[in-house]
């Protein structure tokens, strides 16, 4: 029985660090995890999406392109009063809704789904793809997209 207790003795060790090693990097894996939650999106470029679809060209939304999926999008709820009155007004113009109940409808689901996204306020959202609609509206004679970089510099039709 002596010749077991050694080996039985280093196994028991071995185990054990085993056992701590696993809990440790479960604990380390965990705290990863967390932080990767918390990585801002990288995007890549910025999608314009012009459409026909009320009868008339209209934007239908301001699309961040991002590297990865994005996990850190905010929370933050749309609201008009975020808005300056020149930019609702364009909004009201140039982003009507052709299919939801109400513009506001519309625009909250574009805020909530593209905008939180972004890193920018409401007001700059909105406003950057109304300036970029005005812009650049003549691309397009039909439904299509237009690629903008991360510094908003026309890319071409996508």
């Amino acid at each position: 029985m002596t010749i077991f207790s050694p080996v039985l003795t280093i196994f028991i060790l071995l185990l054990i660090a085993t056992l701590i090693n696993a809990k440790n990097n479960k604990h380390n894996k965990k705290e990863t995890e967390d932080d990767d939650d918390s990585i801002t999106c990288v995007i890549q470029d910025y999608v314009l999406a012009i459409q026909y679809d009320c009868g008339f060209e209209s934007i239908h939304g301001l699309w961040p392109d991002p590297v990865s999926l994005c996990n850190t999008c905010t929370d933050e709820v749309f609201s008009t009063s975020k808005l300056s009155t020149k930019t609702l007004s364009d909004m009201n113009k140039y982003w009507p809704t052709c299919y939801y109940k109400t513009n506001d409808a519309f625009w909250s689901h574009e805020w909530s789904k593209h905008g939180t996204c972004t890193g920018m306020t409401q007001e700059a959202y909105f406003s950057k793809g109304l300036a970029l609609f005005k812009s650049y509206k003549s691309k397009c004679s039909d439904n299509c997209n237009l690629c903008f970089s991360t510094t908003f510099k026309y890319q071409g039709i996508c």
